[in-house]
């Protein structure tokens, strides 16, 4: 148990206890406070009460043991044997801890199986002081509190528009890469239709090319077709006219026709192969038509392809509203951030005033305290020395009675000494006057 201290608050009289005790709905009579050792469980009752108002607690709560305590118990062999025993040293606990927070350090077992009323009236002051206390700073608790609170729901505020900020961001961020891959895509099939479209166009320079070619050489075998057409024609009248005024020997006739016949096999195979050019140059012509068709294809394309070019540019447009948009959450999520570290800055602020002004109060209540404590200790010291006074008043009172019962006791002896001396002098006279008589006569 700690020694003994000077009391850190004042003792107060019964009459103020009693009615502060009734103030506090915990009853008590003159007598229960004067005699508490006739009364020690109406002394327990009232403890707990004041235990159960100054710490906030319930009766289930200051009964129950904590779950370890449980657990620890049930391991044992006979655990129902220490229930009683384990909630009385709960109660002893919280009841010694208590009051050495309220400045007594004196409690013992002692105080709630035999109570003393000048140690049970000590007692109730200390833990009415500490209710005084409390009530007397219950405002400054109650407005750190609401600053906190207001704190807190500003800094809770700060981070939802932070979580959607961000959110929001996120969700932007998502569209700008979707934007971003379609893009790519438009892009990648923009350079492939450039890539085919180049391929064409030199497809298509190459077969207008042939195909001018083509038709020139189809048009020079058709200018060869019809003169030599011409030309046999000729020589076919020209062979008639001279059949009929020629007669030729039939030897002559022969070699004639066979030269006519060789000249003809070749003129048939010249219009042959003219023929196959012909056909040749007509499939030209198809494939150039087919070329053309393609051609014309690829121009659809092309213009689908700028019709997509556009596309392509309207979506490049939205990439950049979408990037100013998202440059524009940006610098609000950095207004965000920084309204947030100013506030965070006045809430250290304010947790700063707040330790100040509690370390003020602090320095406030502990310079009280040690003038109380000093006051209190002055008082002590005039009570030892009032009361010392009176002991050595008692003492000097009763030695007075002793030495007037002292002196008495020497006066009655040298009283009846003095007589005792009277008597014998008075008897040695009448002895001497006894004497004396026979001489004189």
């Amino acid at each position: 148990m700690d020694q003994p201290r000077s009391n850190l608050f004042p003792v107060l009289k019964n009459s103020t206890i009693l009615q502060i005790m009734e103030e506090v709905n915990v009853p008590l009579t003159e007598a229960e406070l004067t005699e508490p050792g006739r009364c020690k469980e109406r002394v327990r009752e009232v403890f707990v009460q004041l235990l159960n108002i100054c710490w906030g607690l319930s009766d289930h709560t200051l009964h129950s043991l904590p779950k370890r305590i449980v657990t620890k118990k049930l391991s044992l062999s006979h655990p129902q044997l220490y229930d009683d025993a384990l909630s009385e040293a709960k109660f002893f606990s919280l009841l010694s801890k208590l009051l050495r927070i309220c400045g007594y350090y004196e409690f013992g077992f002692k105080d709630l199986m035999a109570p003393q009323a000048k140690r049970f009236r000590r007692q109730l002051s200390a833990m009415i002081n500490f209710l005084k206390y409390t009530e007397d700073m219950g405002h400054l608790v109650a407005q750190a509190l609401d600053e906190r609170e207001e704190l807190f729901a500003a800094l809770d505020e700060v981070t939802d528009n932070q979580m959607t900020l961000k959110d929001h961001l996120e969700e932007a961020r998502t569209m700008n890469h979707e934007k971003m891959l379609e893009r790519e895509e438009a892009e990648a099939e923009c350079k492939e239709m450039e890539a085919e479209i180049a391929q064409q166009n030199k497809i298509q320079s190459s077969i207008r090319q042939e195909t001018y070619l083509l038709k020139k050489s189809a048009n020079e075998l058709k200018d060869q077709i019809a003169n030599l057409s011409i030309a046999l024609r000729e020589l076919q009248a020209e062979e008639r006219q001279l059949s009929k005024e020629v007669v030729h020997s039939p030897d002559r006739i022969k070699v004639d026709l066979a030269e006519a016949m060789q000249k003809l096999e070749g003129m048939k195979k010249t219009i042959l192969a003219k023929q196959r050019e012909r056909t040749l140059v007509h499939k030209q012509v198809e494939h150039t038509t087919l070329a053309e068709e393609s051609v014309k294809e690829i121009m659809m394309v092309m213009e689908k392809m700028e019709t997509k070019v556009q596309e392509y540019e309207i979506v490049v447009e939205d990439c950049d509203d979408v990037k100013n948009r998202l440059e524009e959450m940006e610098r609000d999520l950095e207004e965000k951030r920084g309204k947030m570290e100013e506030q965070e800055r006045q809430l250290e602020v304010v947790e700063n005033q707040k330790s100040d002004t509690i370390a003020t109060l602090t320095s406030v209540l502990q310079t009280a305290q040690n003038e109380l404590d000093y006051t209190v200790n002055r008082l002590g010291t005039a009570e030892s020395e009032r009361l010392d006074g009176i002991a050595q008043l008692e003492a000097s009172k009763q030695r007075v009675e002793e030495l007037k019962s002292s002196i008495g006791n020497d006066r009655k002896k040298a009283e009846e000494e003095i007589a005792n001396r009277i008597a014998s002098f008075h008897k040695l006279e009448k002895m001497y006057w006894a004497k004396e008589e026979p001489l004189k006569s």
